[in-house]
């Protein structure tokens, strides 16, 4: 960072590349600040603009205080007395207010970018317990309701998830939804619409009855807990638009429809009438979690949507825990390897789930600090030759139904692997996998 105390300009580079040029001046009686972009250069955040974007290069914004990252790899948190003008028509950003503070934060990721703005305001924690549907006064402080504008036409409830995707971009790190507001929208939307309702992590109602389905929330309750653990050590938002979670993916923000919750899931919420759902996939390899069927990214693809699902995917490469009866379900998609740091909130840590592939080898680990029974899925796996830990070989079974610890059953017709055990707490247990 350079600064010429001359004429108030900030210069930045990284890696002897420059990343921008800021000028700071009194202008007409106003404050102004103006960086310089990059022809091609993308800005996200400030709660978005007019034309319902995630990229809003070309937008006039007006804001009190406000934050925005950009594809060159720095982000600026805005504070003024009076609602700033944010011009971002031309080759540069304009920010001009009657006074100006701002905070500068280079990553070159936008999730850098957001843990270095939560260092410098930072949140308390939001707990477990409200992922419960919420009465509105029991909203925690931190969480943000969206707006309270009813849902009553599939436009409308795009224009929501748009919303949504905005905030999260502008480190809203808990939006809060409220049911009340899908009470008038046509049955088909309606449902749509509680199919997501039961995995967005804050919901409550302000008035009307219906709730959530309640399997589906228990599920995945683990998972979304971890997530709000994350949101209060680093600051990420629990809704991950893909522009924060593929940042080096140019056309990452032409999908305003679509999010990541987390780090390994993306949603896909249905905004039409019909049962098929029509995105364009990020970079990698993604398995359909409710078909199992494997896609390569960077492609369109339409897949069914039956009513009472949101089309989930799962990156290749990652491990998802689920809360399912009397065990916890951990979802392995090969073939690299994976890691997942469960919070634990009655043990103050984490358990810890390892995957780790060889070729004709596959080792699985867990570090769990809780008792309980646990059963591994390995998807898109081979059925093995042989599977056990070093105090013996376990056994196998020949259907799901007859799993039990120290078991493992081969799914043929979906092609995967399923072994249970149990945990003791502040155990480590691995189980080596032979084809």
């Amino acid at each position: 960072v350079e600064i010429d105390r001359a004429d108030a300009r900030v210069r930045v580079r990284a890696a002897d590349t420059a990343v921008t040029e800021s000028l700071a001046k009194l202008e007409g009686g106003d404050a102004m600040v103006a960086m310089k972009l990059k022809p091609d250069e993308r800005i996200f955040g400030l709660l978005g603009g007019a034309s319902g974007k995630l990229n809003l290069r070309e937008e006039k914004i007006e804001r009190r205080h406000g934050f925005f990252f950009t594809s060159a790899g720095y982000g600026i948190y805005v504070e003024s007395p009076e609602p700033c003008l944010f011009d971002l028509d031309g080759g540069a950003i304009q920010a001009r207010s009657s006074a100006i503070e701002y905070d500068f934060y280079y990553g070159p990721t936008a999730k850098e970018i957001m843990e270095q703005h939560e260092n410098t305001h930072p949140h308390n924690e939001v707990k477990a317990e409200s992922l419960d549907l919420l009465a509105p006064d029991r909203l925690p402080r931190q969480a943000t309701p969206l707006p309270k504008v009813a849902v009553k036409s599939w436009n409308a409830f795009a224009a929501l998830i748009r919303t949504i995707n905005q905030w999260s971009l502008s480190t809203v790190t808990y939006p809060a939804l409220d049911l009340s507001v899908f009470d008038s929208a046509p049955r088909d939307v309606k449902a749509r619409a509680a199919d997501l309702s039961s995995l967005f992590p804050i919901i409550y109602r302000t008035a009307g009855e219906g709730g959530i389905e309640v399997a589906t929330r228990q599920a995945w309750t683990p998972y979304l807990t971890t997530y709000l653990r994350e949101a209060y050590d680093r600051g990420y938002p629990l809704v991950r638009p893909l522009p924060m979670q593929f940042s080096r993916d140019a056309n990452s923000d032409q999908q305003a429809d679509v999010f990541m919750l987390g780090d390994e899931v993306l949603l896909a919420p249905v905004l039409t009438s019909g049962s098929k759902r029509r995105l364009t996939l990020p970079r990698g390899n993604w398995t359909d979690v409710r078909t199992n069927q494997e896609y390569r990214g960077n492609q369109v693809v339409e897949v069914d949507a039956p009513a009472g699902r949101v089309p989930m995917f799962v990156r290749n490469g990652w491990i998802v825990p689920l809360a399912v009866k009397d065990r916890m379900e951990l979802h392995y998609y090969p073939s690299l390897g994976a890691e997942f740091f469960l919070w634990e909130p009655d043990a103050n840590e984490n358990s810890q789930f390892h995957a780790a592939p060889a070729g004709d080898f596959m080792r699985v680990e867990i570090e769990s600090k809780k008792r309980r029974t646990y059963e591994w899925i390995l998807h898109h796996t081979k059925a093995p030759r042989e599977v056990g830990e070093e105090s013996g070989a376990y056994q196998k079974v020949a259907s799901r139904d007859q799993l039990q610890p120290g078991k493992w059953w081969h799914d043929d017709a979906q092609n995967n692997l399923h072994l249970m055990l149990r945990s003791e707490a502040v155990t480590d247990r691995i189980v080596n996998i032979s084809f």
